[in-house]
């Protein structure tokens, strides 16, 4: 128990000193943390506790990071178990003893008063990180609520606003915006039909696509194809980089996929 006592100690240190580290930052230091956020997906407090750690060199830190990821991990908060476990009893299907399929997923969202088709269930499904939207296995779910802190339906109601929080994280947005599009297509399919593409687009970009309306339209008007992960992941840069009236995109000197150029002269075209 002393034993015991002392890890947690540690941890809550360690914990403590995450916090502190991101509060005093350097504009550079800002910067280097942001780097290293999108190239190994961490978050802000783990990119300034490893940078500091590492003398904020970079490549070394990325280094330390990747030998061994777990040495920044925070410590998983404390959940019961047994609690979970008995809520994956609860919706977990008839006919496949492993795995919460359809109906228990249904039955989830009545619990928790969230709609399926809501954003905030897509955002639940990437922390739980699911390998698909209609089967959640036993292991999922446990690893997952477990992840999250998670061990009552009252807890992921009061928990949703702080998951949402963390994709303010752009490193940690993006990571969301590429499940969301292996989250939405059909079993088998390598591409997201138009119809479904638009339908995310909608849910996830609200608010960061300038020209979100304008790019469905011009897509279920004039493109009318399904869409590859590539494309959609394009489409996210393009997004965040393209000004309101689209006069910082520059055609001649960049690489963006064709349906990106044609939507950007068709646009012009219209002005």
């Amino acid at each position: 128990q002393q034993c015991a006592w002392r890890a947690q100690g540690r941890r809550g240190s360690m914990s403590k000193q995450s916090r502190r580290d991101t509060s005093n930052l350097t504009p550079d230091q800002v910067v280097m943390c942001s780097q290293f956020t999108e190239f190994t997906g961490a978050s802000q407090e783990v990119a300034a506790m490893c940078m500091g750690r590492n003398h904020w060199n970079i490549e070394v830190a990325m280094g330390a990071f990747f030998d061994n990821p777990a040495a920044f991990a925070p410590p998983p908060p404390e959940v019961d178990t047994g609690a979970i476990m008995s809520m994956f009893k609860k919706y977990k299907d008839e006919d496949e003893e492993d795995c919460i399929g359809i109906d228990g997923i249904l039955q989830f969202c009545s619990d928790i008063d969230i709609s399926p088709d809501d954003v905030r269930m897509l955002v639940f499904t990437f922390n739980l990180q699911v390998k698909s939207q209609i089967k959640w296995t036993q292991m999922e779910w446990v690893t997952g609520m477990t992840r999250i802190g998670c061990d009552s339906a009252e807890k992921v109601k009061s928990k949703m606003i702080s998951l949402q929080a963390d994709l303010v994280d752009p490193a940690r947005f993006k990571q969301f915006y590429g499940f969301a599009f292996d989250m939405s297509r059909a079993d088998g399919q390598k591409v997201l039909e138009l119809d479904t593409a638009v339908q995310v687009w909608r849910m996830v970009l609200k608010d960061k696509f300038h020209h979100l309306d304008a790019w469905c339209e011009f897509l279920e008007k004039e493109y009318k194809k399904s869409i590859t992960k590539d494309t959609w992941m394009l489409t996210y840069d393009f997004a965040v980089q393209s000004n309101a009236d689209m006069t910082n995109i520059d055609l001649d000197s960049s690489a963006w996929p064709v349906v990106i150029d044609e939507f950007v002269e068709h646009y012009r075209a219209q002005k």
